[in-house]
């Protein structure tokens, strides 16, 4: 089963050499994490642009989905699997 998050919520992420996701901390827990994935989207520029980088990630206790939101340089966590 998987759980969407409805407002993506901001999270803090630490990045690797490489510059990408090692760990993330989202509701006082704090998890290191390895890619699994990612991808980028970019849709809309001509309106309201979206430019993710996204994320799939494992960790010890979560599988996730992040993304980076290059628009405004935030990261949020949009899905968590079980």
């Amino acid at each position: 089963m998987t759980r969407l998050l409805r407002e993506h919520p901001t999270i803090e992420v630490e990045l690797g050499l490489t510059g990408e996701p090692v760990a993330f901390r989202w509701n006082g827990r704090r998890e290191q994490v390895e890619v699994a994935n990612r991808w980028r989207v970019e849709e809309s520029w001509w309106s309201q642009p979206i430019a993710r980088d996204y994320f799939k990630v494992a960790g010890s206790s979560w599988l996730a989905l992040l993304y980076l939101d290059r628009v405004d340089g935030t990261w949020h966590l949009e899905r968590l699997y079980d």
